[in-house]
């Protein structure tokens, strides 16, 4: 029998309690925003804000609102954590266990049951903005992933420099042959925008120009979503995937010089600005009592100069094993239901969004495939050798401090304080 284990940031009252018949009544509205790169000490909430050149006040105010993890983790790469979202798998599975290099096949095949699909079943509509990283094919685009509607790039932002090395069109002169890169050679990557049933749209070629526009398109897009369905009274699933503050940080027109801290602090300003925005549509459209909003980031921080992020009190960044590289910052906010002002330090995996949402969402988790890890038993056991971890992903952190990805733990707030059985799916 399968047993269904809501993440530390929700308490039984919240989640546990409810089935997915009561959760179908009435059906929460889903926004998740998912950075790309910001590290754990990037916002000011977490530390950063001002001491890393622009402060963070809506995002610090949503942190207000809602409940604050501290022990939040993801995958090392872009691509595993955002396939570990998706599907509620570890990206082992999936073979998305890497950033797939452009010209080679890639991403999740449809045998894959993506939480757009499941909630598009319960009757949502689902709808994606920003980078995919999940395939650059038609076949393994959002749209064929469960999502009604997507406008973004099928891999990542710095291929936006591409263009730029073509030095026949640049300040430097070519030497002989070699004129640095070449759309006949490799293809630059183009800005696609699709709806489910119809083939995706080129409308435009990701370069550095475009690449600063990019935050402000995919807000607009998404807010007129949110607007859209909160008028027609149907449930939302949007999947607000940030541009920021990923390489090349290059801030919008309007926010460029505007902390007079550079490139990066201006990024952070506009991040938090368009956050707002979101907010503000969700608040104008009267839905924000039954509307699950979280914040959050994909990995650590950017590691390649001069675009450096922050990972805090943590060591690393981004494509390492070390701390800084898998924690990550995360805000949800639910009112009536997740405790404001709340903190939290228990361990929550990215793959635990998936049976979460699903269960709010009232849909049931596939059982033909293996979702999330296989947990402990006895429940309140935490395993301490190899042996007794039977078949749990633990790893042994400084200190000799064991940390496992399935436990139970109690979870401490203002206003909840109850035992919750954490993580996935086991048998």
């Amino acid at each position: 029998m399968r047993t269904l284990l809501i993440g530390a940031f929700l308490s039984i009252t919240l989640f546990c309690a409810v089935s997915p018949a009561q959760a179908a009544d009435k059906k929460p509205n889903i926004v998740f925003i998912l950075t790309d790169n910001v590290g754990y000490g990037e916002l000011g909430v977490y530390g950063g804000g001002i001491l890393r050149g622009a402060p963070t006040p809506r995002i610090d105010h949503l942190a207000t609102e809602g409940m604050r993890l501290l022990n939040f983790n993801v995958e090392a790469q872009c691509t595993p954590s955002r396939s570990a979202l998706m599907t509620g798998r570890f990206s082992i599975r999936s073979g998305t266990y890497e950033v797939p290099i452009g010209g080679v096949p890639d991403g999740l095949v449809q045998w894959e049951i993506g939480i757009a699909k499941l909630l598009s079943a319960q009757g949502y509509a689902t709808g994606m903005w920003g980078k995919w990283h999940l395939g650059s094919a038609e076949d393994r685009f959002p749209t064929h992933q469960g999502f009604d509607e997507w406008y973004g790039i099928p891999r990542t932002y710095d291929e936006a420099m591409w263009p730029s090395l073509d030095n026949a069109k640049g300040m430097w002169p070519s030497v002989g042959e070699k004129q640095g890169w070449s759309a006949a050679v490799i293809h630059p990557e183009h800005i696609y925008e699709a709806r489910k049933g119809e083939k995706a749209r080129q409308v435009g070629v990701l370069d550095l120009e475009t690449r600063r526009t990019m935050e402000a398109e995919i807000t607009s897009r998404a807010v007129e979503f949110i607007k859209r369905n909160a008028k027609a009274g149907k449930p939302f699933y949007a999947y607000v995937s940030s541009s920021m503050v990923h390489m090349p940080t290059q801030p919008g027109p309007d926010f460029a010089g505007k902390t007079g801290n550079g490139d990066w602090a201006d990024c952070l300003a506009e991040m938090d600005f368009r956050t707002g925005q979101i907010l503000d549509a969700i608040k104008e459209a009267g839905i924000e009592d039954n509307t699950i909003v979280v914040f959050t980031s994909d990995n650590g921080p950017e590691a390649t100069d001069p675009w450096e992020g922050d990972s805090g009190p943590w060591h690393g960044t981004y494509f390492t094993a070390m701390e800084g590289s898998l924690r990550a910052p995360f805000i949800i906010r639910w009112p009536g239901k997740v405790p404001a002002g709340a903190v939290n330090n228990e361990i929550v995996h990215i793959v635990d969004m998936y049976t979460t949402l699903a269960h709010v969402g009232g849909a049931e988790i596939p059982k033909d495939r293996p979702i999330g890890v296989e947990c402990c038993r006895p429940p309140r056991a935490v395993p301490t050798t190899p042996e007794t971890a039977r078949g749990c992903n633990c790893y042994l952190a400084a200190l000799q401090t064991l940390r496992a990805q399935c436990f139970d733990a109690s979870v401490k707030s203002p206003s909840v304080v109850s035992s919750v059985r954490l993580c996935r799916m086991h048998s």
